[in-house]
C-alpha cells in the first residue's frame, strides 16, 4: 500500500515517537538507534511492518510502500558498511552554513549569486532524483525476492505433489501384476474362481517383493477380499 504526503495531524504524531528525529509532509528521519533496532531485529527474521509495529508506528499511516523503501536503503547501507553506515552523512550547522551564504553572497556580483543558486537547486535536484530512482531499484529487488521465495514455495508444493502421483504410479504397477497372476490362476482352474488364500498369498508376495509401493487396502477392493481376512491369514 502507498501513501503520499502526511498530514499535519500524521506528523504531529509521528513527531511523538522518540525514534523519529524530524519529519515533513515528504519524509520522515528515523533516528540512528532505531536503524540498529531495525537492522538487528531483520536480522533475526523479523518482518519489517512487525518492526515498526514493534516501535510504535502506525503501519497503515506510514504505508507499506514507505516501509519497504526505508528496509531497502537501510539493508544497502549496512552491506556496505555495517552499522555505522545507518549513522548517514553528518548535519552541517545550519546557521553558519547560512552566514557564510550570505557573507558570500554580499562579496560577489548579483550574476554570480543568481549562478551560485542555480547550480546549488540544479544539484540538489540532481540527487534527489538518483536518491528516489535508487530507493524504485531497491524496492524491485525486494519484490523480486518476494516472487522468488513465492515460486521456491510452489515449486515445493509441485515437488511433493510428484511424488505422490510417482507412489500412486508405481501402486497401480503393483496391482496390475496381482492381477494379472490371478488372470492367470483363473485360466489354469476354469471352473472356479481362485480361493481367497490364494489371492492372500498373491498380495503377500507383492508386499514382500514391494513393500514401499504395496497397497494392502487397495489390493484387498481390486480382489474383492476383505483386508482384515488377509491380515488373519499372515497371523495363521
Amino acid at each position: 500500500m502507498a501513501r503520499g504526503m502526511l498530514s499535519s495531524a500524521e506528523m504531529d504524531v509521528l513527531k511523538k515517537n522518540p525514534y523519529v528525529e524530524d519529519v515533513n509532509r515528504q519524509r520522515i528521519l528515523y533516528t540512528y538507534e532505531f536503524k540498529c533496532f531495525f537492522m538487528e531485529q531483520y536480522l533475526a527474521g523479523k518482518r519489517p511492518v512487525d518492526i515498526f509495529r514493534q516501535a510504535g508506528f502506525d503501519v497503515p499511516m506510514l504505508g507499506e510502500k514507505r516501509i519497504e523503501r526505508a528496509t531497502a536503503r537501510w539493508r544497502a547501507m549496512y552491506a556496505a558498511n555495517g552499522m555505522e553506515a545507518l549513522k548517514g552523512p553528518v548535519k552541517a550547522n545550519t546557521r553558519k552554513k547560512s552566514a557564510a551564504g550570505i557573507k558570500a553572497m554580499n562579496a560577489r556580483t548579483a550574476d554570480e549569486a543568481d549562478n551560485k543558486v542555480c547550480n546549488k537547486e540544479c544539484n540538489k535536484y540532481d540527487q534527489q532524483d538518483v536518491a528516489a530512482k535508487l530507493e524504485e531499484l531497491l524496492a524491485d529487488v525486494m519484490a523480486y525476492e518476494k516472487r522468488v521465495r513465492q515460486l521456491e514455495k510452489v515449486t515445493m508444493e509441485l515437488t511433493d505433489r510428484m511424488k505422490v502421483l510417482e507412489k500412486r504410479a508405481n501402486e497401480l504397477l503393483v496391482e496390475k501384476e496381482v492381477l494379472r497372476k490371478v488372470s492367470r490362476a483363473s485360466r489354469m482352474d476354469r471352473k472356479n474362481r481362485p480361493r481367497n488364500a490364494v489371492l492372500y498369498q498373491f498380495i503377500r508376495e507383492a508386499v514382500e517383493a514391494c513393500p514401499e509401493y504395496a497397497n494392502v487396502k487397495r489390493l484387498c477392493e481390486a480382489l474383492n477380499i476383505s483386508a482384515s481376512g488377509y491380515y488373519a491369514y499372515c497371523k495363521s
